[in-house]
């Protein structure tokens, strides 16, 4: 049996049980799975400084599920997944990753609908990062904040239809719903737009799961080579003692 843990690098109980209900989809027997969220940290990602307290917030949870057999983390940015996978033994897939690597399979240019105007320069900055910007045809931004996407289903239902036919008139023939809290509406929208639709949060449990069943293993032989030991100094200063605990170890064992 293997075990998945999906990680939602936010604190929003809500978006966590809804990214919950996808994985389960996905991680059917022999697979277990438990989904749980960053222990602290900012209720919804929005931002870089968003970005960066929950790349560190998430730490602790590869620690504590050390028996884990991969991890996804659920957050469209990937906030800390280059980190995650220097210091993981294990598999870890962000769902951006994911979610655009399927769309080089399924189409030719592909695009983002994600929720403020400030996400599309996450998103085109993302996408460089990546690589791909010549399969890319812009993010469209629903203008609405994430936590607000459940308030009013038929606003959120058809800001998507119009982020999205304005994508499809930009070529774009893949979309991809850049927020894991727009998981629960990707039914929905298939039948609204006439472009293929990928759900991140599907595409990245999916992802996981063949990589695992695949025997593959992220390599820790260039990009993700591990950290070397590192002096870590004054560290109750910022971190509890857990994470006391766990950073000065890799001042003698590296990551």
């Amino acid at each position: 049996m293997w075990r998945a843990v999906v990680i939602n690098p936010n604190t929003s109980p809500t978006m966590t049980g809804d990214i919950a209900a996808t994985a389960k989809k996905v991680f059917q027997p022999p697979w277990s799975l438990q989904t749980v969220n960053a222990p602290s940290g900012p209720e919804s990602l929005e931002s870089w400084r968003d970005y960066h307290l929950a790349a560190v917030a998430v730490l602790p949870l590869i620690e504590q599920h050390r028996d884990a057999d991969g991890f996804v983390l659920a957050c469209f940015g990937d906030p800390g997944l280059y980190a995650l996978k220097e210091v993981s033994s294990v598999p870890v897939v962000g769902i951006a990753e994911a979610a655009i690597s399927l769309s080089l399979l399924l189409g030719g240019r592909f695009g983002i609908v994600a929720g403020m105007t400030r996400s599309i320069q996450l998103m085109d900055s993302m996408v460089r990062q990546y690589g791909v910007e010549s399969r890319y045809a812009g993010t469209s931004a629903l203008n609405l904040r994430v936590l607000s996407l459940e308030e009013d289903r038929a606003q959120t239902i058809g800001a998507l239809e119009r982020a999205g036919r304005e994508l499809a008139a930009r070529g774009a023939d893949v979309l991809l719903l850049g927020c894991a809290g727009l998981t629960d509406f990707v039914d929905e929208v298939r039948e609204r737009i006439p472009v293929t639709i990928i759900d991140p949060v599907a595409a990245g449990c999916y992802a996981l799961k063949m990589i695992i069943e695949a025997g593959q293993q992220v390599s820790h032989s260039g990009i993700y080579t591990r950290p070397a030991p590192q002096r870590m100094q004054n560290l109750e200063h910022v971190f509890s003692p857990f994470m006391v605990s766990m950073l000065k170890t890799w001042e003698t064992d590296g990551a």
